[in-house]
């Protein structure tokens, strides 16, 4: 559970750091466990399901990513059983999410477990939300990009597994009050940041730095228009600096239209996901 201290800075600062929030053995099996799911699942097939997101590979950072969930989905996902510690990372997840909704985290509701290497010179990470990127235009420089419609979770958390600069590494950027968290994280610290109020990015990593991220698609989440002609029908929208979001809209109705409608349209060609 969170401590009061936690809720309190979450509500202050839109984030909180959890110090120490895995053992050194936790974030070992992690790794190795992350590292055997790449293998089993990171192939064509999936990435044609839509379970798994497009891997950003270079000589300086490898990235993946992919959609687990404690129980079955009508939505792609892989089968994550046989890694218990990743499983206990997702149940602690939920149960962070669930505490800080008031509503209790569906079996079915899915999580993109994300998994970041960077290596010394890596380049950065433009800023952005985390969130199903339903339409978004990249920038020449191949690293910032514009979402225009997207699905957003409400939080992302990131725990980071090594890391040898010094803590440094996510980068939070709050726009309605022109101001940048730079918190510093360390090996088993956990980072919790909302979403919505908050845009995050990660600098140029000197040395090496491998972080593991969890962000919940499909429990309450939020969707975004770039501008009112994205709108779905019905549904009750409120300015943010980067567009309107609303948390009425049926997410859930739209990932299926983008699924069977627009998804086999554009997934030989998908690559958008940072």
């Amino acid at each position: 559970m969170l401590a009061r201290e936690h809720r309190e800075n979450l509500e202050r600062f839109g984030y909180v750091k959890l110090d120490s929030y895995y053992r050194k053995h936790e974030l070992e099996a992690l790794k190795v466990e992350f590292e055997s799911l790449i293998d089993q699942f990171y192939n064509e097939t999936e990435l044609l399901k839509h379970s798994v997101y497009p891997s950003d590979t270079s000589d300086s950072r490898v990235s993946h990513a992919m959609m687990i969930s404690e129980g079955q989905s009508s939505f792609p996902k892989v089968e994550h059983g046989e890694y218990q510690q990743i499983d206990a990372f997702l149940q602690d997840q939920n149960r962070l999410l669930s505490e800080l909704t008031g509503h209790k985290v569906a079996p079915g509701s899915r999580s993109l477990l994300n998994y970041q290497n960077y290596f010394s010179g890596s380049k950065p990470v433009g800023e952005h939300f985390d969130g199903e990127y339903l339409r978004a235009d990249k920038e020449q420089d191949g690293i910032e990009f514009n979402l225009i419609e997207g699905i957003l979770p409400r939080f992302v958390g990131v725990l980071v597994v090594e890391n040898q600069n010094e803590g440094k590494g996510v980068e939070l950027i709050d726009h309605k009050h022109h101001h940048v968290y730079s918190p510093r994280l360390h090996e088993g610290d956990l980072v919790l940041f909302d979403n919505i109020r908050l845009r995050h990015r990660v600098p140029t990593m000197e040395k090496p730095r491998i972080s593991v991220g969890l962000r919940n698609f499909d429990h309450i989440p939020l969707h975004f228009a770039r501008t009112e002609n994205d709108f779905l029908p019905g549904a009750e929208y409120r300015s943010i600096p980067e567009g309107f979001v609303s948390e009425d809209a049926d997410c859930q109705a739209r990932f299926h239209r983008y699924m069977s409608e627009e998804w086999p349209l554009i997934k030989d060609s998908y690559s958008s996901y940072v």
